[in-house]
């Protein structure tokens, strides 16, 4: 139990963590995640917590790379062949002999193996991560491609260096063509094995869906299985269970390829579930970090008060050195498939996005405990050092990716949010032009509304405000009316009634809104003699319960509500035009709120009841307009094909929704 809710809050703690990069977005997300675990440590179940290794690949490392892999281009793998090779393996022996060996000098208390491993940790880059910072420069799509398909395998030559050199530390002794002997043994095999797997289950995925068997359960649980049994199976060969994992997410991302629109349901289901578990298990992963730390860092000053500063400079170093390897290499050892005018600025890109990430800091906690050797040759003290690099290259990467990315004055497009307010819009107006079916159009163009307003937070006092305005107004021209002799005094008593019930529905406390329900059903079972009746109107919103109530509440009386809603809605509408034009003909997000109020009452008491049928063809109009817009600007060539893409994936989420909840829609 207590290991369950050690869990729980740790995965509160990463959607925490989310949520506030979203508004802290300057701050590499890692870092945020860090932070909350610091935080985290504070409460007495994390108390002296340090993280244990075991199973962390078997359970996190393995979806990962997985999870990498199959999203990879396999088109761009073939092409970029030689460049794999040159950073995956070529720039990572590099660096961890050139960088190792310069580390074992500057610093001779720190043992050459131990040095190896250290840049060995570092070495596996976190492309996902700095990717995340870059702005929309189509300029640089080349390097980030490559450096994609670096992080697949570099991640592997990390493994098998960091296993190499514990290995002549724990032994003492290395020999050189053994170790080539077993590096290519492992990376080999791994892929191999890997590549097996990979392929028997894709051959059983197929048998599935050609049997129609491909529901969404069977063919996700057989997918989560893959990359774990492929890194048992490879570890129990001793061979690279990380290559495993990698080759056997290239086969299934072989297969996402060729599906194409077959199974799509399953596509679409198995996206969503691997873009939710690979942001928990990073998560997961900087925050156990962020627990660990205090105690880490703790044992660390216990044992060698004033070491932490030594640490801190070996990491600095260490990530000068790796990054000018780096720097170095991307600029005159790596193929850009096309020419470049900028050819520096993309190896200083290549360089700085050369971040370690959740691969460096996986390592780092396999570390083993060890013993006899010089203190600063401590786990804790090594795991620190590669914190230190971590930090150091994610922050220098949230800095410089997105100067060096920045598009050219003049360039510069809409941005995204501009685009889908200017689709919505059209789709609006294409829904408005349909005269033949009011309550119908409503419904949608209130739908489609929201979206234009759906991240912005709504100032109550402002709402209040514009609801006071219409409320008077409403009640101005009832009593006008009552005067002028064409409503009568029951009429305008029980209307007045209404209103003052509407100022709780519009409120909407969660007090307020038990308040209306009871009433609601208290007052219906009364009125009707039927409890049934009235226990659905206490399970119904205050919005539609109050409306249905008042109607009957005047049909009792042998007396109609709407004519004199209908003229309250007009007096209504007339009030909010004027508050909009004071804005400059802006709709604001509570002006926006007060009018959809108003309009949904007005439909469910003034307009007859939705058809199915004519609302299902409306969302259809606005979808297709939808899609005529993204295809015109498209012909014009005023956005790219990745904004399109963008716009697409709006609407065809906007189809799902209303699919799945059509209902809704007509019981608004």
């Amino acid at each position: 139990m207590e290991n369950t809710f050690f869990l729980l809050i740790i995965l509160i703690a990463v959607v925490a963590a989310v949520i506030m990069h979203h508004h802290l977005n300057r701050v590499p997300l890692p870092i945020v995640f860090i932070v909350v675990g610091i935080l985290l440590a504070l409460l007495p179940l994390y108390h002296h917590y340090i993280f244990n290794p075991n199973l962390f690949l078997f359970f996190i490392v393995a979806p990962l790379l997985y999870n990498e892999a199959q999203s990879a281009s396999r088109y761009w793998i073939g092409r970029g062949a030689i460049n794999i090779f040159s950073l995956s393996i070529m720039l990572v022996i590099a660096t961890v002999i050139i960088v190792g060996s310069a580390l074992h000098l500057l610093f001779p208390f720190l043992p050459l193996a131990l040095a190896i491993a250290l840049c060995a940790i570092v070495t596996p880059t976190d492309a996902s991560a700095v990717s995340a910072f870059a702005q929309p420069n189509p300029n640089f799509q080349v390097p980030f491609t490559i450096m994609q398909n670096e992080s697949l395998f570099n991640d592997a030559s990390g493994f098998v260096a960091f296993d190499l050199s514990l290995l002549a530390f724990t032994t003492g002794s290395f020999s050189a063509n053994r170790a080539v002997g077993v590096f290519a043994l492992e990376f080999i095999g791994g892929l191999i094995t890997g590549a097996i797997i990979g392929a028997l289950f894709l051959s059983i995925r197929r048998e599935l869906i050609q049997a129609s068997d491909d529901t969404p359960f069977v063919m996700i649980t057989l997918e989560l299985l893959v990359p774990f049994l492929a890194y048992f199976v490879a570890e129990r060969l001793t061979l690279s269970g990380i290559l495993a994992v990698v080759a056997a997410g290239l086969f299934q991302g072989m297969e996402n390829d060729s599906l194409q629109l077959v199974s799509s349901r399953v596509q679409l289901v198995r996206s969503n579930i691997w873009e939710i578990v690979q942001e928990a298990l990073t998560g997961v992963v900087f925050v156990l970090l962020g627990v660990s730390l205090p105690t880490i860092m703790g044992q660390i000053i216990s044992k060698h008060p004033g070491l932490l500063g030594l640490l801190i400079l070996i990491g600095i170093v260490l990530y000068v050195l790796k990054f000018a390897i780096r720097l170095l290499w991307s600029r005159f050892l790596v193929w850009m498939h096309i020419s470049s005018k900028h050819r520096w600025q993309d190896a200083w890109l290549m360089a700085v996005s050369g971040a370690s990430g959740t691969i460096s800091l996986s390592l780092a906690f396999l570390l083993p405990t060890i013993n006899g050797h010089d203190l600063t040759t401590d786990r804790n003290a090594l795991i620190f050092v590669v914190t230190v690099v971590i930090l150091i290259s994610l922050t220098v990467a949230a800095i410089a990716v997105p100067i060096i990315t920045k598009m050219p004055t003049g360039t510069q497009t809409k941005p995204m949010s501009q685009w889908t307010r200017e689709m919505i819009m059209t789709a609006m107006n294409r829904v408005r032009s349909n005269k033949d079916a009011p309550t119908e159009t409503h419904i949608v163009v209130d739908a489609l509304s929201q979206q234009l307003h759906q991240n912005n937070r709504p100032h109550r006092r402002e709402q209040r405000r514009l609801f006071e305005i219409t409320d008077a107004a409403e009640r101005e021209v009832i009593n006008r009316k009552h005067d002028q002799g064409d409503f009568s005094d029951d009429e305008t008593y029980y209307y007045l009634r209404f209103l003052d019930l509407t100022k709780f529905t519009f409120n909407n406390t969660v007090w307020q809104n038990l308040w209306l329900r009871v009433r609601f059903g208290v007052h219906s079972s009364r009125l009707s003699r039927d409890l049934k009746f009235g226990e659905e109107m206490f399970f119904t919103t205050p919005l539609i319960a109050e409306q249905f109530y008042w109607q009957r509440q005047f049909h009792a009386h042998g007396e109609d509500i709407r004519p004199l809603e209908e003229v309250g809605y007009q007096a209504v509408m007339h009030a909010l035009r004027q508050e909009r034009h004071q804005h400059g003909e802006v709709t604001t997000v509570e002006l926006h709120d007060v009018q959809r109020f108003y309009r949904e009452r007005h439909r469910r008491m003034n307009m007859p009841d939705p058809v199915p049928q004519v609302v299902y063809q409306l969302f259809l109009t606005a979808f297709h307009a939808e899609y005529e817009f993204v295809q015109n600007a498209l012909d014009k060539g005023t956005i790219d094909v990745e904004t399109a893409e963008s716009l697409q994936q709006h609407i065809i989420f906007d189809e799902m929704a209303y699919i799945q909840n059509n209902a809704a829609f007509i019981k608004q």
